[in-house]
C-alpha cells in the first residue's frame, strides 16, 4: 500500500479519534501493513516522513527503518518478535514463511518455533533505554479492531508510560502547556530567547529566623507561585537552584522577539509581587522582609534543549547571554528587577505600551557602576547596558 494512499472512512474515522487523544500510535490494516501514525508518535521517533518510517510496509520491515532502529537497543529486538510476531502469523498471507523472509539470519529459528496468535488484545513493555532516544520504558498495547461480521479491520498500537497511575497522577499536576514547550526541545538547537534569573535575598538569614518547618512551607509556597507565574507568562521553567529559579521564554513559543520580551518582564514582576504575597500569607512578614531580585536578558542565539535523566527532566541552555543574566541577577538588590538594554530594545510599539516600558526613554547604566557589584559580575557582563524597572502589576502576556 503506497504511503499516500487515502484511508477508508472507518479507519480514518479511528485515525482521527486517536489523533485527538494526544497519545502514540499506529494503524495496521488487515494483513499488518503499517498505514498511519499519529503526529505525538512521529515526534517521539523524530521522524515525521511516512515514508521513512516504513508507511505501506509489513510491520516487521518498517522497524528495520533507521527511525525505529534508533528507538529501541537491539538487545530488545528479540523480545519484542516474541510479544507481537505471533499475532501476525495468521493475517500475513504467506504465513510464517513470509514472516520468516523479513527477519534477520539470526532470528529465523525463533520466527519457527513461535505459536501462532489471534488474541483481540495484547499488551507488552518496550525498553527504549540505551537508544538513541532514550525514551524509557514504554508499556504498549495491541488491539484487533472488527467489524460487524468480525472480520479484522485493522490493528491498533497504543504506546504510553509504564508509570502506574498514582506516579502519573504526580505529572498530571504540572503545567500542561509549559510541557508542550519543553518537548518541542526534543531536538536541541540554536532558539532565540529572554532569560530570566531570579533569586531570594538573605534567605539565609531567614532560614535561621523561623521555623524549620515554617521556612519549608514557606520555599515550597514560593516555589510553586513562581512556577506557576511563569508558566502563566509563556514561559518555560528552568533550574532551580537554592531558593532562585531561571527561566526562559522563547520567541518561538510566543510569537515573536517583542513577545518574548514582554512576557519575561511581565513574569519578572509578577515574581516579585508573588513572592511578597506569598511572605506575608505564609509566613506573615511584613513588606521588604523577603525581597526577591530579578535580572532579565536577551539571547539572540542560545543553543537549548532538554537534559533528562533518571531523576528529572530539564530544558536547559548554552551561550554567553545565559551566564550574563545570572550576574546581572546577582547584582540586583532589596527586590529590584533589572533588564538589559538589548531585551528591552526587542519591544514593539504596543507592548511596550502595555508594559509601560518607553525603549527611547529608558536610560541605562554598565552593570559595573552599580553599588556592591561584585569582581565576578564585572569581569563576566561589566560592560552590559541596565535598567531598574519599576514592580507595578503588568497585564499577563
Amino acid at each position: 500500500m503506497p504511503a499516500s494512499q487515502t484511508l477508508t472512512a472507518p479507519l480514518d474515522a479511528i485515525a482521527r479519534g486517536l489523533e485527538q487523544t494526544n497519545w502514540a500510535a499506529e494503524v495496521l490494516d488487515p494483513q499488518w501493513r503499517l498505514i498511519w501514525l499519529s503526529s505525538q508518535l512521529k515526534t517521539l521517533l523524530r521522524e515525521h516522513d511516512d515514508e521513512a518510517l516504513g508507511v505501506g510496509m509489513h510491520m516487521l520491515e518498517s522497524r528495520l527503518a533507521p527511525a525505529w532502529q534508533r528507538a529501541f537497543p537491539r538487545e530488545t529486538e528479540e523480545q519484542w518478535l516474541r510479544d507481537n510476531a505471533p499475532h501476525m502469523i495468521d493475517d500475513t498471507p504467506g504465513g510464517r514463511d513470509e514472516l520468516i523472509a523479513m527477519v534477520r539470519p539470526q532470528e529465523v529459528e525463533l520466527m519457527r518455533a513461535l505459536p501462532a496468535h489471534s488474541w483481540p488484545l495484547w499488551t507488552a513493555l518496550a525498553d527504549s533505554r540505551g537508544s538513541g532516544l532514550e525514551l524509557g520504558n514504554i508499556r504498549y498495547f495491541g488491539a484487533r479492531a472488527r467489524t460487524a461480521d468480525g472480520e479484522t479491520l485493522c490493528i491498533v498500537y497504543i504506546y504510553g508510560s509504564s508509570l502506574p497511575a498514582s506516579l502519573l497522577s504526580l505529572v498530571a499536576r504540572g503545567d500542561r502547556h509549559m510541557f508542550e514547550r519543553m518537548a518541542r526541545l526534543v531536538e536541541p538547537g540554536r532558539r532565540e530567547a529572554a532569560v530570566l534569573f531570579a533569586d531570594l535575598q538573605a534567605s539565609g538569614a531567614l532560614s535561621r529566623h523561623l521555623p524549620s518547618a515554617s521556612y519549608f512551607d514557606l520555599i515550597r509556597e514560593l516555589t510553586t507561585a513562581m512556577d506557576a507565574e511563569i508558566c502563566r507568562a509563556g514561559g518555560i521553567v528552568g533550574k532551580h537552584a537554592g531558593d532562585g529559579v531561571s527561566a526562559f521564554f522563547l520567541a518561538a513559543d510566543l510569537g515573536s522577539t517583542s513577545a518574548a520580551a514582554a512576557a519575561a518582564i511581565a513574569a519578572g514582576r509578577a515574581l516579585v509581587s508573588a513572592t511578597a504575597h506569598t511572605a506575608e500569607r505564609v509566613a506573615g512578614l511584613g513588606a521588604g522582609e523577603l525581597a526577591l531580585n530579578v535580572g532579565i536578558h536577551w539571547g539572540s542565539a542560545l543553543y537549548m534543549g532538554q537534559l533528562s535523566t533518571d531523576g528529572r527532566l530539564e530544558v536547559t541552555a548554552l551561550g554567553d547571554e545565559v551566564n550574563e543574566c545570572a550576574r546581572v541577577q546577582e547584582s540586583a538588590s532589596d527586590g529590584a528587577l533589572l533588564a538589559t538594554k538589548s531585551l528591552i530594545e526587542r519591544l514593539d510599539v504596543n507592548d511596550a505600551a502595555r508594559l509601560g516600558v518607553d525603549p527611547h526613554l529608558t536610560s541605562y547604566r554598565a552593570l559595573a557602576e552599580f553599588s556592591g557589584v561584585s569582581a565576578k559580575a564585572v569581569r563576566d557582563a561589566g560592560t552590559l547596558a541596565i535598567a531598574a524597572l519599576e514592580h507595578r502589576a503588568s497585564a499577563a502576556c
